[in-house]
């Protein structure tokens, strides 16, 4: 039956071409006429279209098995091939044809049928973005929204913005909403917008926006020179590089003021500068936001006739209807001669459209629910009828479930469909008919399914319930059967410490995700955690342990469902004790050592997991002694042959893997001499004393006065004296006189007494030689001070006589002479005097 009618609506569509040729005015052109709307076909136009219809017609001929009773050999370029047509020879209609046509033709009103594709626009919206009213420099966005119902598989919409009469933005999109940006928006945006949209041979325009920009960016003012002189001209610029559009600029000297209009942002003029200072600043307006409106004009009236048409929409049997139901929506309009009228049927997108009124009938859904549109459509003008029909279920979608939940290997399971409202006044329980499906694939009938899980009843099910044609299908039920968690294994993760931080991992090698984990201590939780993937591993962080046997105090839980659960062993993992403060000890115990011995150095530690090293130091040092590795938990070094140099304190460190070092206790060493250096040193300390002793007594000895040497110095003091020859009259030439006649007289003899005076002198300058050049050298810087006489006036020759004298006798005694010299250097002394006068 479909067949046939899509034959019939195919055949009466072409009947219609061939019922619109009505002449041929050419050679070249067919020119061909439906009722008052004419139409220009080219021949090879024509046999293409009769090419087109011959083929789609003998499709559907084949189908309906209509083909042996029809001839398809009509040429639309046949019938026009000559210098004129007349309907007449076109091809004609079986009597029984038309009948046949005439008794389907309600039938065949489904919409699923529909010959051509239509659309109508049914609105266009223009919304300015954030508000029609904003500040200058703000982003504004144009934003142009198209409705259209339509039966096509893709449009192309053309967006066209307009400001005022203007195209400011055109774009063709297959999207139904376009936008345009005026960022940022300037007051020159201000005005009227208007957002056009044309879908093939529609179009439609939006109502009008108005946007409104509010204030103006402060303009730049540029003068060139600034230092003129009395009527110079100046070269000034004002611009305002934030606007656009016609501007009127205002420029301002003093009291003078000068207007210019331009087309552009900046305007330059020159002013003729007369005063001493002039002050200049600049300001404008746009043309478009002039306040000035010129008077009204004169009123004419137009009167606006409206179309004679009516639009109406029919629901049958009822509005309210429940599923399975055939419902026929009729879409009429009242008559109208115009033949480019549309009318369509619209339910949140086109489903039937036609030149004429129509009944479009189906077999409702609850999906039918809704709000009918009947749209009848001539140019620009719009008349719409509305209705609202209410589908009810006749059963609700079926719900498929699993009993359990969660499935696992080897256990039993269960699937249920059932669908739980049925209309009673329309059906039973038992007349809806439920299927199983697996993978879109029918597997069993019935309403409850039982399964023994395994990896072949893992996919996706569904569950189909129907009743008087209607088929309804429960949501996807995904089965994964899981595989029950084997046992966990517990490790630590690095080494584990005693009062350090350290890690637990946890694994179940087997077992579907997610698997959830928990760390027990003492059959007491610490920590949860529930592994998603890919890792099928948790780690927990412990704070630390107290004891070595806390260890084996962890064990874990792993569980993935359905009280699946499996226990760990007790964790097993070593642990590595801190060291203890060591404890350094020397052997032999006392610790003053003497040198050339050996010594021992003991560091041990009463805890610590070994093994353990030891280091020795000699504080001050950072540089170990020595280090040793031993396997227990006490460690020795051995110095041989101990110096004095050894002596100081020493101190040990103990470490292990715990990383944590520590130190002993400092201890003190002191290293004796050895027997045979104690005796070196005393034989050696006697010697120098020994030695210290003698240089003393030389050093005493050299440096005391020799009495003999005083003695000849007295001596020759006195000699020097008696030297000196007084004058006549001076008291001590008398005495010296005197002194000489009483020393001959006691002598007996001047040779006697001249070898007792001089004789004994040079005798002992002989004999000490050096002291008397000592004394010599004492001499010269002494100065005599002898005694004052009465004659003031005679003191300094007296005491000029005696330094001379003692003089004479140092140089004479540095001369190794004899006594006779001594006694002609007297004579010449006693002779050197000038004689008185």
């Amino acid at each position: 039956m479909g067949h046939l009618c899509k034959y019939l609506q195919y055949r009466a569509v072409l009947q219609q071409e061939y019922n619109m040729v009505r002449h041929c005015q050419n050679d070249s052109l067919l020119k061909c006429a439906s009722k008052s709307k004419h139409k220009c076909v080219h021949p090879e136009e024509a046999a293409v279209i009769s090419s087109s219809w011959r083929k789609q017609k003998k499709e559907v001929l084949y189908r309906t098995g209509l083909a042996p009773r029809l001839n398809t050999s009509h040429s639309l370029a046949s019938v026009c091939s000559h210098s004129h047509c007349s309907p007449g020879t076109m091809e004609r209609w079986p009597p029984w044809l038309t009948l046949v046509l005439i008794s389907v033709s309600t039938l065949c009103q489904d919409g699923k049928a529909q010959l051509q594709s239509a659309l109508t626009i049914d609105w266009v919206k223009l919304t300015l973005l954030p508000n029609i009213t904003v500040d200058h420099g703000t982003n504004v966005t144009l934003r142009c929204e198209a409705m259209v119902s339509h039966s096509y598989s893709q449009l192309i919409h053309t967006f066209t913005f307009m400001l005022g009469n203007n195209v400011i933005y055109s774009k063709n999109s297959s999207e139904a909403v376009v936008e345009r940006s005026l960022a940022p928006a300037r007051a020159s945006n201000s005005g009227k917008y208007k957002c056009h949209v044309k879908v093939r041979n529609k179009q439609q325009s939006s109502n009008s926006q108005t946007l409104s920009v509010k204030g103006l960016p402060t303009p730049q003012l540029k003068v060139l020179p600034d230092v003129v002189y009395e009527g110079d001209e100046i070269v000034a610029t004002c611009s305002a590089p934030e606007e656009t559009g016609s501007l009127i600029f205002y420029f301002y000297n003093n009291d003078q003021d000068f207007t210019v209009s331009s087309s552009t942002n900046s305007v330059t003029i020159s002013i003729e500068v007369k005063d001493r200072d002039n002050y200049l600043h600049c300001n404008y307006r746009l043309v478009m936001l002039s306040r000035e409106v010129s008077n009204n004009s004169n009123t004419v009236k137009v009167i606006v006739q409206d179309y004679n048409i009516t639009s109406s929409i029919r629901i049958r049997p009822d509005t309210n209807v429940v599923e399975g139901d055939r419902v026929y929506v009729s879409c009429s309009v009242s008559s109208f001669p115009q033949t480019d009228l549309e009318i369509f049927l619209i339910k949140n997108k086109l489903l039937y459209h036609s030149r004429a009124s129509f009944t479009h009938s189906f077999d409702t859904t609850v999906n039918d629910s809704g709000k009918y549109v009947c749209k009848a459509e001539m140019g620009k003008v719009q008349k719409i009828s509305t209705d609202i029909l209410v589908v009810a279920e006749l059963f609700s979608v079926p719900d498929l479930s699993m009993t359990p939940e969660q499935v696992f290997e080897g256990r039993s399971f269960s699937l249920s469909c059932w669908s739980s409202m049925i209309s009673q006044q329309r059906i039973n329980r038992t007349d809806v008919k439920y299927t199983l499906n697996k993978n879109e694939q029918p597997l069993k009938t019935g309403q409850i399914f039982k399964f023994t899980a395994n990896q072949t009843t893992n996919g996706n099910y569904t569950c189909t319930a129907e009743a008087k044609g209607v088929n309804k299908t429960s949501k996807q039920l995904t089965i994964d059967v899981k595989v029950p968690v084997s046992t966990p294994v517990i490790r630590a993760v690095g080494e584990v410490i005693v009062k350090q931080p350290f890690q637990i991992l946890c694994e179940s090698m087997l077992g579907t995700l997610p698997i959830t984990y928990t760390l027990l201590k003492s059959q007491s939780q610490l920590y949860r955690m529930t592994t998603t993937g890919p890792l099928r591993t948790a780690l927990f962080n412990i704070t630390s342990i107290y004891q070595k046997d806390e260890i084996h105090s962890f064990t874990c839980q792993a569980e993935n469902g359905a009280g699946n659960r499996e226990f760990s062993k007790v964790l097993t993992s070593a642990v590595i004790e801190p060291v203890s403060k060591p404890k350094l000890t020397l052997s032999p115990e006392d610790h003053t050592i003497t040198e050339g011995k050996n010594v021992t150095f003991f560091c041990s530690v009463k805890e610590g997991t070994v093994p353990v090293t030891f280091r020795w130091y000699r504080k001050g040092n950072t540089q170990p002694l020595f280090t040793s590795y031993p396997s227990g938990t006490k460690g020795e070094h051995v110095v041989q042959s101990v110096s004095r140099e050894f002596r100081g304190m020493y101190y040990c460190e103990a470490s292990n893997d715990a990383k944590e070092t520590k130190r002993s206790d400092d201890v003190s060493i002191a290293v004796n001499l050895a027997g045979w250096k104690k005796v070196v040193i005393a034989v050696i300390c006697i010697l120098i004393l020994v030695l210290i002793v003698t240089i003393l007594v030389l050093f005493l000895k050299k440096t005391a006065p020799p009495r003999e040497a005083t003695r000849k110095r007295k001596r020759a003091v006195e000699l020097s004296a008696k030297s000196a020859r007084p004058k006549s009259n001076d008291p001590m030439r008398m005495s010296l006189t005197l002194d000489i006649e009483d020393n001959t007289a006691f002598n007996s003899t001047p040779g006697v007494m001249g070898r007792n005076v001089w004789s004994e002198d040079v005798s002992d300058s002989e004999n000490d030689e050096p002291s008397r050049e000592k004394e010599c050298e004492e001499l010269r810087y002494t100065e005599m001070h002898p005694q004052q006489t009465v004659d003031d006036e005679k003191a300094p020759m007296q005491e000029s006589v005696a330094l001379n004298g003692e003089v004479q006798e140092c140089t004479e005694g540095a001369k190794d002479e004899g006594a006779s010299d001594s006694a002609v250097e007297y004579v010449q002394l006693n002779h050197s005097e000038p004689d008185p006068e």
